[in-house]
């Protein structure tokens, strides 16, 4: 883990099979006084539609985020694929809100970067 307190950023690598969450992240950087923001992330899932809308669901978590639309990539089309996301989830709005993913790449879920 790397911290920035003069860029107010926080970096963490995880081993491929974690089960850490993004809640239990930002959890941390609040008991630690401090009010975590987007989160950029890499994550292993699977896309689902469901009544016209796209869930993003992390790997080995119970953990869902609603994608959001991209008018230049159509990510429907790899709704049921195991894939390694890249994106960016937005800061939660309440307690109860997970944020937003705003997908910039996806690849294979065995692959390591991602393609747009």
């Amino acid at each position: 883990m790397n911290v920035s307190l003069k860029q107010g950023l926080v970096s963490i690598a995880l081993k491929p099979g974690n089960t850490v969450t993004l809640e239990q992240v930002r959890k941390a950087i609040k008991d630690d006084a401090f009010a975590p923001k987007e989160a950029r992330v890499v994550a292993v899932g699977e896309l689902a539609a469901a009544n016209g809308r796209l869930r993003f669901k992390v790997a080995g978590t119970s953990e869902v985020f609603p994608v959001e639309s991209t008018p230049h990539a159509l990510w429907r089309k790899q709704a049921g694929e195991s894939l390694l996301v890249n994106g960016i989830i937005s800061e939660p709005t309440n307690r109860s809100d997970t944020g937003i993913l705003q997908i910039t790449g996806t690849s294979e879920a065995g692959a390591t970067n991602g393609k747009e």
